[in-house]
């Protein structure tokens, strides 16, 4: 508490220059020092995800790469191990053929071999079989199945479940020059019943390890990074290190490494990569020293920067004072020569203006206030409530009974129908059943208007009736079907065919009329809902999907012999639908009237 207490006494006494000279230089030096640790932090932590991703992408390519290669070996392999001739004659060779029969024998294996060494990941085929037969002699392509038999692969191949079995790499001579090359034998077992039975012969496929080791190195994208071609016993099969060959994937310090491991599907082997995290953060350093470097001279200009700054900062403040105290004492009419337009000028601007402000504010809250109320009365002035629209066309409807008047009578009960299902309590989806009948309480008003001059059939199967649809989406296809159909008719007379059926899980409408028709264009209009489309079907269209989704689809076609078909397609459901946001959003930008 003591030592608190003489800080902030110390602090008190000291003038406000002072002190936010101090608060300068602490904040240029905890931000400097803020910026460093968050600036090398991240800089290390992007570049390690850099390298990570670009290694797991040349390692994703190696991959595909390896696992086209692997595959074509296992293609052959399992050609040759199917292959009926060649089992055949392993199986017979066993027993002793006389020397006629074998080079037969011999020459058959020869074309069978050469018949699929096509490839260029496979440079040798090798075939070791009953070493009682002349041709297991001839060691180039067969050789005799006791000379391995005690090799240590011989007994990992017996017991590989894998299929095909790949030894580790050893040097052998290459083609007729006699140069030692590194090569990767992948065997399996030739047995008198192919899966089981006894081991007739053993084929070996061998593909030079450099083939591996040049898709490897495609992956090097460090300088010190090492990259393994590795079995399931982590022993290197291939690597960018060719003396590491055949030996043990070496353990590192996952603290101090990157290491990224990818199983090659159908094989037991993996892709292994280890990056040391130094050679990162010797970028990182480099990079980092030009940092602080600037970072210095930024520390250097901003105390000066500071050292100037606080000192006008207190002149000037002093003058606002002075200006601050004449407001207190009310005098509204005080004012100060405003010289920048920093902060502080910005304030002294705001004092000059203070008095005015007030007063401006006043009249603008009373103001408001007035404009406010008046709203409010406009507001309760325009609602209409649906049950007075309601009572009142039921008024309507009794006074005709009254007096007779049983059009007039019938008109106020269709009416009120026809606004019933079109408000429908603020529901979007209704029954269709509500929607065939708000179009035919439609049609009724708008024949008698035209003086029965439109004639109209609503046919509906009993099934459909039990599912929902979006409301107000037949209304407006036979509206056009009246207005642009059939009034444009020279007999302004026609007839309006509305039906409803079930295809399996989808629901169709059918709007159909004898009127003018349409053109190719006006067609081509309406289907990409071009400027000519018109409001009405845009809006049926943009609330189908705006529910429905790509379930819903609207289509025109001409009908026979004349007029228009319209069909409308919706999913069969009996649930209140959500309008999906997106498509929500979408649609009320689309929403706007073309005609």
């Amino acid at each position: 508490m003591r030592l608190g207490a003489v800080i902030r006494r110390m602090l008190s006494q000291l003038r406000i220059q002072t002190k936010l000279l101090f608060a300068f230089l602490a904040l240029i030096a905890i931000s400097a020092g803020a910026v460093s640790a968050i600036v090398y932090r991240n800089t290390v932590e992007s570049m390690e995800r850099r390298v990570e991703q670009s290694t797991e992408q040349a390692i994703n390519q190696a991959y595909s790469f390896l696992s086209y290669k692997l595959n074509n070996i296992k293609d052959v392999s399992s050609m040759l191990f199917m292959h009926d001739e060649l089992n055949d004659i392993l199986n017979r060779g066993r027993y002793g053929l006389r020397l006629g029969d074998q080079i037969d024998d011999y020459n058959k294996i020869l074309n069978i071999l050469n018949s699929v060494q096509s490839g260029r990941e496979i440079y040798r085929i090798r075939l070791y079989v009953d070493s009682t037969n002349i041709y297991a002699r001839e060691k180039s392509t067969i050789f005799a199945l006791g000379t391995v038999r005690n090799e240590p692969w011989y007994g990992e191949m017996l017991h590989n479940s894998d299929g095909i079995y790949c030894r580790s790499p050893y040097e052998d001579e290459y083609g007729r020059t006699g140069a030692k090359r590194n090569i990767i034998s992948c065997v399996r077992p030739m047995r008198t019943e192919q899966f089981t039975g006894e081991v007739m012969g053993v084929l070996s496929l061998e593909i030079l390890e450099e083939t591996f080791r040049q898709i490897i190195e495609e992956t090097q994208n460090t300088t010190t990074g090492k990259v393994y071609l590795a079995d399931r016993t982590n022993r290197i099969i291939s690597s960018t290190d060719e003396a590491g060959n055949g030996t043990v994937v070496p353990l590192v310090d996952l603290d101090s490494h990157i290491v990224i491991e990818k199983p090659i599907d159908g094989t037991s082997w993996k892709l292994i990569a280890h990056i040391p995290k130094s050679e990162i953060y010797a970028e990182v350093r480099q990079w980092s020293n030009e940092l602080y470097l600037v970072l210095s001279v930024v520390i250097v200009v901003g105390i000066l920067a500071a050292v100037a700054f606080s000192h006008g900062l207190t002149r000037r403040i002093k003058l606002l004072l002075q200006q601050i105290k004449m407001i207190e004492s009310e005098n509204w009419d005080s004012q100060t020569d405003v010289t920048t337009h920093d902060e502080i000028g910005v304030l002294q601007s705001h004092l000059n203006q203070m008095s005015e402000n007030i007063r401006v504010m006043i009249q603008e809250k009373y103001k408001t206030e007035t404009q406010k109320k008046a709203a409010e009365l406009q507001a309760l002035q325009a609602q209409i409530n649906p049950h007075f629209l309601y009572n009142t066309l039921d008024l309507i409807h009794w006074m005709a009974m009254e007096r007779g008047a049983r059009e007039i009578s019938e008109v106020a009960v269709q009416l009120s129908s026809f606004f019933r299902i079109s408000l429908s309590q603020g529901r979007d989806i209704i029954p269709i059943a509500d929607e065939l009948e708000h179009v035919r309480t439609y049609l009724d008003i708008q024949n008698r208007r035209f003086g029965g001059n439109i004639r109209y059939t609503i046919d509906a199967s009993p099934e459909a009736l039990a599912f929902k649809t979006v409301k107000l989406v037949l209304q407006p296809i036979v509206e056009n079907a009246v207005l642009h159909g059939i009034r444009e008719k020279l007999g302004k007379s026609g007839e309006i065919a509305v039906r409803c059926r079930m295809h399996g899980d989808v629901i169709e409408f059918t709007v159909e009329d004898n009127g003018v028709g349409m053109t190719e264009e006006q067609m081509r209009r309406l289907a990409d809902d071009s400027s000519g489309a018109g409001y009405g079907i845009k809006n049926v269209k943009e609330k189908l999907a705006l529910y429905f989704g790509e379930e819903a689809a609207v289509s025109f076609e001409r009908a026979d012999p004349e007029g228009t078909r319209v069909r409308i397609r919706i999913p069969a459901t009996d649930r209140d639908v959500r309008p999906d946001e997106q498509l929500y959003r979408e649609a009320n930008k689309r929403n706007q009237p073309s005609i």
